[in-house]
């Protein structure tokens, strides 16, 4: 499946959150580089694009020079995203450059005999992207570029440079996975000059989310940095992850309707219906997995409030929109629950009650700066509250 951002044709990823970063998809007849921090997980991802794309039909070519083929099939199998069929079919070529290095044959389709050679390897590499760009559209991955750069040094990336130019004639889309280890500056910046198109993976020393993604160069120009939290989901595949979204407001404004009717699932701790430790809730929404913590409104319960504000992204305030007398409490809520600085938009429920005030009005009372967005919410209605859910995302990401 191809698409137009008005310029440029894009293959999507299938990765709704790196689509989004990349402008709808890959370079169509182009290549990309995957630049990962050394303790982030590059293979994954490739993974991920290359299923993808032999989903849609297309044609897999897999250089590996640091692994055996046998255990990116393996790893894909752990991710479940099996590749083995599509080889079996003949949608997947592997170039082995990994087994001559000890000396061993190889039974794939491809296999580079001198793998110490750069110009070996760009020979077997030029007839694999010939021959296989006529049995379709080719998503070329090469693991890695670590692994020439260590052993070639800056030989290989004129090599690269020619694949370019032959992924051009046979409109296929390379793909570059590359560790950002130490290198002196001059090779980091020569990779970078490659490549008009950078995604990256970088890990963060956070308890809650340890790799994002982001992009810092799309189709030749540099972009600021827009970093996306994300995980690889129970049921395969990578996701956006936000994982903490405190859900707070005072006694019975309706925080629990509000998480159950958000969540794919969710759990509340009750006594009597009233909430008495916290809800839970899980979200799969727009490419993200998103948790929701929703907190107790009576004050006595304070103390657990300001334990769970801890490592929050952001915050869903709920208001009975009948209860202006309980406005006060909701904003004393916020600073000690300690995320009054984060992204948060207001929900005013209730307001299928008939003495429920306007959004205005709720507006006007708490006195809510206009940098604020509210929403008028039925917490049972789940076009509302995805709508307050929506605009929350969007402020996450755009912080």
């Amino acid at each position: 499946m191809f698409k137009s951002n008005g310029q440029t044709t894009k293959v999507p990823t299938g990765i709704s959150i790196v689509d989004t970063l990349l402008d709808g998809g890959m370079p169509n007849g182009d290549s990309f580089l995957i630049r990962a921090h050394p303790l982030a997980d590059p293979l994954s991802m490739v993974i991920e694009f290359l299923h993808n794309q032999l989903k849609n039909g297309g044609v897999g070519v897999f250089l590996v020079n640091n692994k055996s083929p046998a255990s990116v099939l393996e790893e894909s199998a752990i991710l479940k995203m099996g590749l083995r069929d599509f080889k079996r079919n003949g949608q997947l070529f592997f170039i082995d450059a990994y087994s001559a290095l000890f000396g061993l044959r190889s039974n794939e389709a491809y296999f580079v005999e001198d793998p110490n050679n750069p110009v070996s390897v760009s020979k077997v590499v030029a007839q694999a992207l010939s021959e296989c760009s006529k049995k379709g559209k080719v998503f070329f991955v090469y693991d890695s570029l670590n692994t020439s750069i260590d052993e070639f040094g800056n030989a290989i990336l004129a090599e690269a440079n020619t694949w370019k130019r032959i992924a051009i004639a046979f409109n296929a889309i390379l793909c570059f996975i590359y560790t950002e280890w130490n290198y002196p500056k001059d090779i980091s910046e020569a990779v970078a000059n490659l490549f008009s198109s950078i995604v990256d993976l970088i890990t963060l020393e956070r308890i809650v989310a340890t790799q994002v993604v982001t992009v810092s160069k799309n189709e030749g120009t540099p972009v600021s940095k827009r970093m996306v939290p994300i995980k690889n989901a129970v049921t395969g595949g990578i996701k956006g992850y936000v994982p903490k979204i405190l859900v707070t407001g005072p006694f019975h404004a309706g925080k629990t309707t509000l998480v159950h009717t958000l969540s794919t699932r969710a759990v509340s701790v009750q006594r009597m219906g009233t909430t008495v430790a916290l809800d839970f809730g899980h979200v799969n929404h727009r490419g993200f997995t998103l948790d929701l913590f929703g907190t107790v409104g009576q004050p006595r319960f304070d103390p657990i409030l300001e334990r769970l504000g801890g490592e929050a992204l952001g915050a869903i305030l709920v208001v009975d929109s009948t209860k202006p007398e309980e406005f006060p409490r909701a904003k004393e809520m916020m600073h000690k629950a300690g995320v009054h600085g984060l992204p948060y938009v207001l929900a005013a429920n209730k307001q299928d009650l008939p003495d429920a005030l306007s959004v205005e009005e709720v507006k006007k009372k708490m006195n809510i700066s206009d940098e604020v967005a509210i929403v008028g919410t039925v917490g049972t209605d789940k076009v509302s509250v995805v709508k307050v859910l929506d605009l929350l995302l969007d402020k996450i990401l755009s912080t």
